[in-house]
């Protein structure tokens, strides 16, 4: 079996990059499309990355002409990276990624925006991803249960810092499974496709992209079979094997959208019904998760 949280980790560091752009008049659609364009010239999608960086050195040292500021890249790849060096994000993807690293990255920020990316052009806060998609996902969820075991009020937009759970809570992300990482992640996929977004065209552009860049043959079968037939709601039930589980899945869920349609709207609700969630607790599970969203 692929690395499964690797895979969660890379889905939500891209989701930290959507911004608005996935909301504008041909943003995400036009994205892919040249995405797509660009992927069948010659030298693909590893020439598509040669050109992306070979643009971005000439920004900076154009930058530091200009200004006056002498700024290394790293650096300022870091600033858009929660902090993270190129090396760091490239270590990220090894778990589940070959040989083309570089393209890789480049079509994963593209897989996330197709995930992520909803009309409300909000993405994950650059703090909230940074923590990795496991501690995300599972201190989301046990900050919004310990609110409602307490009967407080409802977590505001200003308590934005997401801090991994605490040892021997169960939303650890030491209590988490590979298995656990798979179904936070169709519950992610499933949730977006709720509204009948995720389209096929721009689906198929951005998993070729991702064979080309030398994804782990098992985890693109299983994306696109997942992409292609999205998990229903009584499928994500089944792996709530704990109370900590059934938060996480409807966390998980709900941070990968802005539900702003009645369909999302609808499929939280039934999710949420399904999984046995109280609905006070389900309240403080999507404030968590809007406070997490900028």
């Amino acid at each position: 079996m692929f690395n499964a949280k690797s895979l969660l980790d890379a889905l939500v560091n891209a989701g930290s990059q959507v911004g608005a752009q996935g909301g504008q008049a041909g943003g995400l659609g036009g994205m892919l499309g040249n995405l797509a364009q660009q992927a069948q010239q010659p030298g693909g999608l590893a020439g598509m990355a040669g050109q992306i960086f070979g643009q971005a050195t000439q920004g900076v040292q154009d930058a530091a002409r200009n200004t006056g500021v002498q700024q290394g890249a790293t650096d300022i790849v870091g600033r858009f990276s929660g902090g993270k060096t190129p090396e760091q994000l490239i270590e990220q993807a090894k778990g589940m990624l070959g040989g083309n690293q570089l393209a890789a990255g480049a079509v994963l920020g593209g897989l996330g925006a197709l995930i992520f990316g909803t009309s409300a052009g909000r993405s994950l806060a650059g703090s909230a991803a940074k923590v990795g998609g496991l501690a995300l996902i599972g201190g989301l969820a046990y900050k919004a249960f310990q609110n409602y075991q307490a009967g407080k009020p409802l977590l505001g937009a200003d308590q934005q810092a997401v801090l991994p759970p605490p040892s021997g809570s169960g939303f650890e992300p030491e209590a988490a499974s590979n298995a656990s990482a798979l179904i936070f992640i169709r519950a992610m996929i499933a949730a977006s496709a709720s509204d009948g977004h995720i389209d096929e065209a721009e689906r198929n552009a951005i998993l070729g992209g991702l064979r080309e860049a030398g994804l782990d043959a098992e985890a693109n079968e299983w994306l696109t079979n997942e992409l292609a037939n999205p998990a229903s709601v009584d499928a994500l039930v089944e792996g709530a094997e704990t109370p900590e589980l059934a938060a996480q899945i409807y966390t998980a869920a709900r941070v990968a959208i802005n539900p702003d349609t009645p369909a999302e709207k609808d499929f939280l609700a039934g999710l949420a019904g399904s999984l046995g969630l109280d609905a006070e607790l389900v309240a403080n599970i999507d404030a968590a998760a809007s406070a997490a969203k900028v």
